[in-house]
């Protein structure tokens, strides 16, 4: 699993356990299935304003270490993206068994 699939899992995680929870699996509003897109959602939309403050900062500093970092969030937005439509590999299963690790 590369860097970037573990953050963007690692952010689902966060987002996911914050949701409300109806005690389903996928049946209902609030099921565990509709917490994990919910999740991938709240990550992709925290991510952006991430990326455009570093995009910011970026430009009152030379830093290439700020630039490193948008570079990282980008990938992992990627990987959110590949996740989100089902591409990344990552079911809502394999997300609970990262964290059981």
């Amino acid at each position: 699993m590369s860097p970037h699939q573990k953050t963007a899992l690692e952010l689902i995680h966060d987002y996911y356990f914050m949701l409300p929870n109806n005690g389903s699996l996928n049946s209902g509003i609030n099921s565990c299935e509709s917490r994990y897109k919910e999740a991938i959602e709240c990550v992709l939309i925290s991510l952006k304003r991430l990326i455009l403050t570093l995009e910011f900062i970026s430009v009152e500093s030379n830093d290439p270490r700020i630039m490193s970092r948008i570079n990282f969030y980008d990938e992992v937005q990627a990987e959110l993206y590949k996740i989100k439509e089902g591409n990344g590999g990552v079911s809502f299963d394999e997300l609970i068994e990262v964290f059981k690790k």
